[in-house]
Parts: C-alpha cells; sequence; structure tokens
C-alpha cells in the first residue's frame, strides 16, 4: 500500500521516495486529510459570504450617500496633507526668524527720536549746495511776493474780523520770511565780498584773517545801515533797536521792594 500510494499519490511528485521514509513515522490518513479540506473549504464559503453580505448592504446604500461619503473621505486625506506641510513650513519658519534674531545687532536699543527724511535732503545723497538751491526754488520769492500783493488787495475790501484778522497773520508771517530772506541773502553777499578781498591780500604776500562771528555781524550790519543811509527806513530801524534795548535793559534791573504799608494792606 506504502508503495503504491508513493507511487501514484503526492509524495511521489514533491520527490519523496521509500528510502527516505522510515518505517516508525506514520503519513496523515485520508480522514484528517479530508477534515483539512472540508475546513478549508467552510473558510472560503464563509469569506463569499461576508463579501455578499457587504455589496448586498453597499446595494441598499443610495447613490447620494455614497458620493457624499467619499468627498469627506477626500477631504480628510487633503486636510492631513495640508496640516502636514505646514508643520513642516512652521518648522522652517521658526528656525529662520530665530537665526534672524540671532544676527541681528542692537536688538534691544530703543532709538528715541525716529523721523522721516526727505532722501534729497539726506546726507546719503551728498552736501548741500546752496546755489543749485537758489537756482532751483528761486521761483518760490516771486511767488511769496506775488501772495502778499494780493493778500494786502484782499485786506483792503474785507469786511469780515475774523477773515481780516487771520489775513493780517498770514501777511505777518509771510513778511516775517520775505525779511528773513533777505537778511540771510545780504550776510552771504558781504562775507563773499570779504573772503574774495581777503584772497587778493593773501597773493599780495599779507597774512590771511579770519573774522570771528561778533566781527562778522558787525560787518554785516555796517551793510545794512550803509543800504538804509538817507532814507526813512533807517531811522525807524534805529528806532525799534533803541526799543529792544531798553526792554532788555528793564528785565535786569534790580525791582523796588515793597513798603511796609503796602505789605499791611
Amino acid at each position: 500500500m506504502k508503495s503504491s500510494s508513493l507511487e501514484n499519490g503526492t509524495l511521489a511528485n514533491a520527490g519523496v521516495y521509500e528510502d527516505d521514509l522510515d518505517s516508525d513515522e506514520e503519513l496523515v490518513s485520508e480522514e484528517e486529510f479530508e477534515n483539512f479540506n472540508n475546513e478549508d473549504s467552510e473558510d472560503d464559503e464563509d469569506s463569499n459570504n461576508e463579501s455578499k453580505t457587504a455589496k448586498s448592504q453597499l446595494a441598499e446604500i443610495p447613490f447620494d450617500t455614497l458620493l457624499n461619503a467619499q468627498r469627506d473621505l477626500l477631504k480628510e486625506q487633503q486636510k492631513t496633507k495640508i496640516d502636514r506641510k505646514n508643520m513642516k513650513h512652521t518648522e522652517k519658519v521658526d528656525k529662520k526668524f530665530l537665526a534672524k534674531e540671532r544676527n541681528t545687532p542692537l536688538k534691544n536699543c530703543q532709538v528715541k527720536n525716529q523721523f522721516l527724511v526727505f532722501a534729497k535732503f539726506d546726507s546719503l545723497s551728498g552736501n548741500l549746495s546752496k546755489d543749485k538751491v537758489k537756482k532751483n526754488y528761486g521761483f518760490l520769492n516771486e511767488y511769496r511776493v506775488s501772495e502778499i500783493q494780493q493778500l494786502r488787495d484782499e485786506l483792503k475790501i474785507c469786511k469780515d474780523q475774523e477773515r481780516a484778522e487771520s489775513i493780517r497773520q498770514t501777511l505777518k508771517s509771510l513778511l516775517s520770511k520775505m525779511e528773513r530772506h533777505l537778511e540771510e541773502e545780504r550776510a552771504e553777499r558781504v562775507m563773499h565780498e570779504f573772503r574774495a578781498q581777503e584772497k587778493e591780500r593773501v597773493k599780495e604776500g599779507k597774512k590771511p584773517f579770519y573774522l570771528k562771528r561778533n566781527e562778522q555781524k558787525k560787518l554785516i550790519q555796517m551793510d545794512k545801515y550803509k543800504s538804509m543811509e538817507g532814507t526813512k527806513a533807517l531811522d525807524k530801524y534805529i528806532e525799534k533797536k533803541r526799543r529792544r534795548r531798553a526792554q532788555k535793559e528793564k528785565k535786569h534791573l534790580p525791582r523796588a521792594r515793597p513798603s511796609a504799608n503796602s505789605q499791611n494792606k
């Protein structure tokens, strides 16, 4: 029986021969082999039944609910992907921010006066040349003169007191600006003439002479007196100067002590 089963059965095909088998060993019986086959078939039947029940349940579910469920799943998957990307991005940003914080000099230094500067008047744009500024913005003085004349004409006609007062204030400020501009031009002209004279003297072999600030002011004042000489403007200017000096002297004078009678009152 053994030799016939080995030659005709599955063991012969698997390469098992009679010499390899011992006499004490026993092969699997046919009943056990059939039991194994029955168990495998039962498992296959159970899995088939489960798949059939699942398919039947899916068939009972309406199509709209299936589509909504599929969309929800896709949204959740996309959210998870985005969250992972954001996590990586935040980590990179944090690292960059820390690197910037480490490399910034004077991080805790507080600047008290922060003010904006027009780029044209910044020191980085170069040195200021007053001659170029005068040439480029000389039209402003002409515009100021015409504005003063217009305001004077309006003041003659104006009947509203508030409007007249505002015109007087604007006229006062414009006239003071014009006067200041003329004084600056006078000072520049006088100093330019003095420097030209000193250059000629140096060429002749004399030592250069530098004026102090007080002497510069006196020189400019003398030129102003010469320009006003023979006019009423000089008398007005001298009178104004005298009043200013008198007011300054009054401030420095000692005050009289109050008498005993005034204290008792």
